[in-house]
């Protein structure tokens, strides 16, 4: 039983897939720290079987922004938005306009962090859970959730270091052929593209 246990806890540590080498899809310029909220820098997108995993790597330890330095959690501080348009069309989708990267996208992802109070009945300390959530979008932008993820589910979301990474099957996110994926940070866009499998 105990072995199960720490190879549960061995696996929830490492990366979903060997990103080796492989460059960023996207890269934002900053400088690591700055301000309270942490700051995607990179998003690493791979394919693995069907399922389609990302990785962003924040400025910072993701651990260091979900508490503040006296150790209380704390929510808000890590957040991050990305546009995927799964089929790489920009007439489908939500229309944002010509000069807007989001034009085209089909599924908005974000990525947050909410601070849960302590539950002396069930025992439990206050913590801080990452989650995600995954909405279709429509051509007026209209959202409906079609996923949602915390890191109670290592298999489907976790962090580690500087980065989190999610696994989104390709049923839930449409089209898995090239994708455009377009990550937000402030008020900046930026969008890379994920070839189709070979």
């Amino acid at each position: 039983m105990l072995a199960l246990l720490l190879l549960g806890l061995l696996s929830a540590s490492r990366p979903f897939v060997y990103w080796g080498a492989r460059p960023a899809l996207v890269a934002f310029e900053g400088s690591p720290g700055d301000g309270a909220a942490a700051q995607v820098l990179e998003l690493h997108a791979a394919r693995d079987g069907d399922h389609l995993v990302l990785r962003l790597s924040f400025d910072r330890p993701v651990q260091g922004v979900l508490r503040l330095a006296d150790g209380t959690p704390v929510s808000g501080r890590l957040k991050a938005v990305l546009y995927i348009d799964a089929d790489d069309d920009r007439s489908t989708g939500a229309q944002e306009g010509p000069d807007d990267l989001r034009t085209g996208a089909e599924r908005r992802l974000e990525l947050g962090a909410t601070a849960l109070g302590a539950d002396p009945d069930e025992g439990r300390d206050a913590t801080v859970l990452v989650s995600a959530t995954l909405h279709a979008l429509t051509r007026d932008g209209r959202r409906r959730a079609v996923w949602r993820a915390d890191d109670e589910d290592p298999t489907r979301l976790r962090f580690y270091g500087d980065a989190v990474e999610l696994r989104l099957a390709f049923d839930d996110i449409g089209n898995a052929g090239t994708m455009r994926l377009v990550l937000v940070s402030g008020a900046e866009a930026r969008d890379g593209r994920l070839a189709a499998e070979r």
